[in-house]
């Protein structure tokens, strides 16, 4: 079969992954050309394939597996999977692999994370580079054989990983509010319920790729209204809720409240403390400054990473950290492959909910401490030009003379009683913004003055 290149492919190559709009920017030309590149780029053998529930991954699915047996590569396709289960795959047979999914982005989103043996992911510094390189050439090496398909249910062995070394006995009678999200998480919290006696009481646990009852990020407050509900009408311990391929789980509280991510980071990382004195842990500059603060406060060392799963794996491995949070969701541990895991990432604050509950303690009660900042939700100023867009923010932020102004990934400024950061968003052609305070009123403030500057910059027909 002839496959062409959506006519805007360009666009969907990212700084730490390919994700872009079916099909204008990506087809299944894209993923036929990506898995071609992949393969012959480094001369691997064997490529593991995973996808997710969206309605075009079957067609990019296809396209894939075709481009990597073509260029004379086995495949071992695990099926339809969460993403952690595809890093699972990769890091236990020690392949590459693909993951085709938009992750958290809504349904007209499709898109590839790639991974190096070990669940390594690609950026344009380690591999991202050149397989746009050779995409763009279109010229493929006619390899002596084609090569084999193999399909490979996987479920079992991730199940034994991440429930290794549990004591079910001691989550009796806890009851979860449960948001599947339509997404890929409706194969997670099977492999679950089977092993814990823990009711999961479901919502929207379909897998359905329209997305149908709700936006795929589970952390923004429009998307947490119905688990809210179902919390108000029940009586649950706490809730969770997945985006759509399961690597982002968000937390709300038996009142159904938001609980940040970065205080559900904080937790973890105490007790990672605990375990492992004076270790490293991962932060970037969007969590709550309650992440930093408690790992200082507990002998731990901060390690800095830029925001985006694929960056804070990198400082992780480079430092050997033993966890990371961002803001949006995502939790990683050293002990699963420096990836993401919805399920350890369930299991820590289990624990400590177990322990907390033994002394007479709610969730909301147990979470308090680390609930002490008032954090906005992030926003996205679509620009022209980032770079542009961010020198001139920069001079900006400048002549209103915080008391600290650092230049990593992007910016984080300070004010004293303000402070946040500026930064280029990663998927998206534009400016991210979030701030934080004691006092929400003052961080969303902020966060509207120097928002009406960007949309200022972006109005400029000048550049």
């Amino acid at each position: 079969m002839t496959y062409s290149l959506a006519p805007q492919f360009l666009k969907s190559f990212k700084d730490a992954d390919i994700r872009g709009t079916y099909p204008d920017e990506i087809n299944a030309g894209v993923a036929y050309a990506v898995a071609r590149a992949f393969v012959e780029e480094f001369a691997y053998t064997k490529v593991v394939v995973g996808r997710d529930m969206r309605l075009s991954s079957p067609e990019l699915h296809t396209a894939f597996v075709a481009g990597v047996r073509e260029a004379g590569a086995d495949v071992i396709d695990v099926g339809m999977v969460a993403t952690p289960q595809l890093y699972f795959a990769s890091g236990s047979m020690n392949l590459p692999g693909v993951m085709i999914t938009a992750s958290h982005s809504p349904a007209e989103y499709n898109g590839m994370k790639l991974v190096h043996p070990e669940a390594i992911p690609l950026t344009k510094r380690n591999g991202l580079a050149q397989i746009l390189k050779r995409v763009k050439k279109g010229q493929w090496v006619t390899p002596n054989k084609k090569g084999k398909f193999t399909k490979k249910n996987i479920d079992a062995g991730y199940q034994k990983r991440v429930l290794a070394g549990i004591k079910p006995k001691r989550y009796e009678g806890i009851r979860l509010a449960t948001d599947i999200g339509n997404g890929m998480a409706h194969d997670i919290v099977p492999l679950l319920a089977e092993k814990l006696p823990i009711k999961f009481d479901t919502i929207f646990a379909r897998r359905d790729g329209h997305f149908p009852n709700r936006d795929s990020d589970p952390n923004l407050r429009e998307n947490q209204l119905a688990l809210d509900n179902k919390i108000d009408h029940g009586h649950y311990d706490f809730g969770i809720s997945f985006d759509g391929d399961a690597d982002r789980i968000a937390f709300l509280d038996e009142h159904g409240n938001y609980v940040n991510s970065a205080a559900i980071g904080a937790l973890i990382a105490k007790r990672m403390l605990v375990r492992e004195p004076k270790a490293k842990i991962a932060s970037t500059n969007l969590n709550s400054r309650i992440y930093d603060e408690t790992i200082t406060a507990h002998g731990g060392k901060v390690v800095m990473a830029r925001t985006g799963h694929t960056f804070v794996k990198e400082a992780m491995r480079k430092h050997k950290a033993v966890f990371g949070c961002e803001y949006s969701g995502h939790f990683f541990f050293r002990d699963f492959f420096y990836t993401d895991s919805v399920v350890l990432t369930l299991r820590e604050v289990l624990d400590a909910y177990v322990e907390a509950k033994a002394a007479g303690e709610t969730f909301s009660q147990l979470m308090a401490p680390y609930l002490v900042y008032e954090q906005t939700e992030d926003i996205v100023i679509p620009v022209k030009d980032k770079d542009v867009a961010m020198a001139k923010v920069y001079d900006y932020l400048v002549s209103l003379q915080p008391q600290a102004l650092k230049k990593f990934d992007g910016y984080f400024v300070d004010f004293g009683d303000v402070w946040g950061a500026v930064k280029m968003s990663v998927t998206e052609y534009g400016v991210k913004l979030m701030f934080e305070s004691t006092s929400k009123t003052n961080a969303q403030k902020l966060q509207r003055q120097i928002q009406k500057f960007v949309k200022s910059i972006a109005k400029d027909e000048a550049y």
